[in-house]
């Protein structure tokens, strides 16, 4: 049994989509991609505005007053999706009654096990960072994909989280993306940098600091730099480290190129279904993981659709399970401390 707080504001679509997925995963409807590796039996905690989220349930047939598996934290609003980093720091200090505030404070009390947002990435790590805190000896949290392969997932990290990342928060993104890993199944990751060249001492300063670092902390496992085109093709890694600010573009960069590829091979074959079959049966649409913070969040696309936010939900039902935050925390119990600027102290 997991208990999975869902930020039911925020997001392209709005609040209907996101009870769509509510319906269908108290139904027991999977999302074809994480089938089999969470509980049976989730239990929703609704966050958002009362009246709306009954009306909205009632429409699917759900009476949230009387159904075992339904609660409701009221939330008045969310940050809205355009709002800048500055403007959506000051809403999370001024404001209690935010969906991703009030979701944290879920998790955070103990009356959730998780929680999702489709909502704006930076209120949710924000909110994330100041409710539950860091996992000690973490720096930066960051944000874990599983991105489709012929070979099986690579764990990108980090993909938005931490855009000012340093050489020892991408220490730490390897130490705790290899433990991720192994909750998905990959037992002995091998661990990559996302780099122009994968020569040694290519790159910039970021870079050439981090190829030291890792080459030190993990000998065994760390195959050197990649480049872009191993992120989806020829399996040299299994977790692959990097900087958000570069990773967020990288990741964007291969969901607009799949997106081309489906609408190509729709004109080229006369239907467009098969291709996007294909592109949906993917891990890549079904959320990000944070890691780092002391709590299971998944953020969610911000065009997500309802059996995507449905894989949100049960991929954060599966970090409950496998207890990623203990598995985080034990990661990089043995990493050097870091001052307040991601710095070895």
């Amino acid at each position: 049994m997991a208990r999975v707080a869902v930020d039911l504001l925020g997001g392209d679509e709005g609040a209907p989509v996101v009870a769509d997925a509510i319906a269908a995963v108290l139904a027991g409807e999977t999302d074809g991609r994480t089938a089999g590796s969470t509980p049976q039996s989730i239990q929703i905690c609704v966050v958002g505005p009362r009246d709306l989220a009954r009306d909205l349930l009632a429409e699917r047939g759900i009476d949230a007053d009387a159904h075992g598996d339904i609660t409701i934290a009221h939330a008045q609003e969310s940050v809205p999706m355009s709002s800048s980093s500055h403007d959506t720091l000051d809403m999370l200090r001024e404001r209690q009654d935010l969906s991703s505030l009030v979701g944290v404070e879920e998790l955070r009390s103990g009356r959730a096990d998780a929680f999702v947002s489709i909502g704006h990435t930076g209120a949710t790590v924000g909110a994330s960072a100041f409710g539950l805190g860091r996992v000690r000896g973490m720096g930066r949290p960051g944000l874990a994909v599983e991105l489709p392969t012929a070979h099986g997932p690579v764990i990108l990290l980090d993909c938005g989280a931490a855009p000012h990342a340093t050489a020892e928060d991408l220490v730490r993104f390897a130490a705790v993306g290899a433990s991720y890993a192994r909750i998905v199944g990959i037992d002995s990751p091998r661990i990559g940098l996302l780099s122009i060249g994968g020569e040694r001492g290519k790159g910039d300063h970021l870079r050439k600091q981090t190829d030291i670092r890792l080459a030190e902390e993990f000998p065994a496992e760390y195959v050197g730099a990649v480049e872009g085109h191993h992120l989806m093709a020829e399996g040299r890694a299994d977790v692959i480290v990097v900087d958000g600010f570069t990773g967020n573009v990288a990741l964007k960069s291969m969901e607009g190129a799949l997106r081309w590829s489906v609408g190509a091979m729709g004109i080229a074959y006369g239907s467009i279904g098969p291709a996007r079959e294909v592109l949906r049966s993917t891990h890549l649409l079904s959320g990000a993981s944070l890691l780092g913070v002391d709590g299971n969040i998944v953020v969610g696309h911000g065009a997500s659709r309802a059996d995507e936010i449905n894989g949100c939900i049960r991929r954060a039902a599966m970090l409950h399970e496998g207890s990623i935050v203990e598995s985080v925390r034990a990661s990089v119990s043995g990493l050097p401390e870091l001052n307040a600027r991601g710095e070895l102290a």
